[in-house]
């Protein structure tokens, strides 16, 4: 059964800017139809100019909604991440608890060194507030207080931030303690931290505790007002996040994001001499990204990409099967391809079934795919004439061999009844 095409796909960017194409019919039986879509990219992200001076000898500035490296120095190398680590202790603890969660201090946090907030053995503190306490004052005891929790111990959680790390494709890290303090074996690069705090940011209680400025604090032996260590908060225009850090190992490190027009950028600066020039770098680092690259959406989840006609009266909707983002350079001018390559596909199937993918190309390579699936079942054909008839003789058919096993197990039964009284007779 052979049926048309009609593609009505429209494609979309984060912007809210929306170009529909032009609506045109072909055949079902052609599996790849090209459409082109009027929207700049360039791949070459490299060609960007005017690297951004940065004093770091290891930095990342990755593109928060692709999760897109656009610009990197030893993104790679090991090193020291100073309380920075406690982004992934934030990330553990959002998933495994709730805010509510009233927590119960042991006698480790309070005698933990650096930064505190005086945290009492045998006080009770929401998650929500050690998280703060943690995020905000750099508090090395609330840290530990969440790590005993849903650890056990320190020991038990720093397994958990390994397998976690692990997951999020943070490989080249490594961690013992939930606050960062100096330890040989606590080690990460700033691309793994990158990684981590992308994926910290997507949890909106996160966003909403790494972005706050100030919070009273009424601790059981401290009352104050904690004020939050990032200070690219107050200084620089769309920042939202994330920690900053300083041991005398890992000396100043910063974790930055910003959000501009619906576009985020997360910097991450290692070893830095001072706070300020941490600062400077990461400032420096937002700046090329806000100015040079933008993300841009080519698929959006539900999107209609066409709609296939099945039967006369019958037309089944493809849509994307997830989101699909890219990062261009700003400012070029070269138009992507879209094309949808469809399977040999025959019905009936259940909805949701992958029918194909588009495959987004710029000069004959491929920038980003995404499965397309159809919205509505696929129905079976209605049977015609000889359909019907084979359909009554498989019935009959299998009534015959039901009716024959029934009067077959009736005469053994018959059979046995008899024989049994005849015997019954002789005795």
């Amino acid at each position: 059964m052979l049926g048309r095409i009609r593609f009505l796909f429209k494609y979309e960017t984060v912007f809210g800017v929306e170009q529909p194409c032009k609506v045109r019919t072909i055949p079902f039986g052609v599996l790849l139809i090209c459409l082109v879509l009027s929207l700049g990219f360039d791949p070459k992200l490299a060609l960007a100019s005017e690297n951004p001076q940065v004093q770091a000898p290891s930095c990342v500035l990755m593109e928060a909604t692709t999760g897109k490296i656009v610009w990197a120095k030893n993104p790679d190398q090991r090193m020291a991440p100073a309380s920075l680590t406690k982004v992934l202790t934030a990330l553990i603890a959002l998933e495994r608890g709730d805010l509510n969660d009233r927590i119960k201090v042991g006698p480790n946090p309070p005698r933990v060194e650096g930064t505190r907030v005086y945290l009492v053995e045998g006080e009770e503190v929401t998650l929500e507030n050690l998280l703060y306490a943690m995020l905000l004052n750099s508090g090395n005891d609330a840290a530990l207080a969440i790590a005993e929790h849903f650890g056990g111990s320190q020991q038990g959680f720093a397994r958990l931030m390994n397998e976690k790390a692990a997951a999020l494709g943070a490989r080249n890290s490594h961690f013992v303690s939930p606050n960062g303090l100096s330890d040989p074996n606590h080690y990460t690069t700033s691309r793994d931290l990158a990684v981590i705090a992308r994926a910290a940011l997507q949890n909106p209680d996160f966003r909403k505790i790494a972005a706050t400025k100030t919070r009273p604090w009424n601790g059981q032996d401290w009352q104050t007002t904690l004020i939050n260590q990032n200070k690219l908060l107050w200084k620089y225009p769309g920042a939202d996040g994330v920690k900053t850090g300083y041991t005398t190992e890992a000396r100043n490190t910063l974790i930055a994001s910003a959000t501009r027009n619906g576009q985020s950028f997360i910097a991450v600066v290692l070893d830095e001499p001072r706070g300020s020039v941490a600062e400077q770098d990461a400032v420096a680092l937002l700046d090329y990204g806000f100015s040079h690259f933008q993300c841009l959406r080519l698929a959006k989840k539900n999107q209609l990409v066409s709609v296939l006609q099945v039967e006369k009266d019958k037309k089944i909707d493809l849509v994307a099967a997830k989101d699909l983002s890219i990062v261009v350079s700003t400012g070029t001018k070269s138009n992507p391809v879209g094309e949808l390559h469809l399977n040999s596909v025959h019905g009936p199937f259940p909805s949701g079934t992958q029918v194909g993918e588009m495959v987004f190309k710029q000069k004959g390579k491929v920038v980003g795919k995404v499965p397309v699936v159809n919205r509505q079942a696929w129905p079976a054909p209605p049977p015609g004439l000889a359909g019907w008839w084979l359909r009554l003789s498989l019935a009959f058919a299998v009534l015959w061999v039901l009716v024959t096993v029934a009067k077959n197990r009736q005469r053994a039964r018959g059979r046995s009844v008899s024989s049994r009284s005849r015997t019954a007779r002789i005795r």
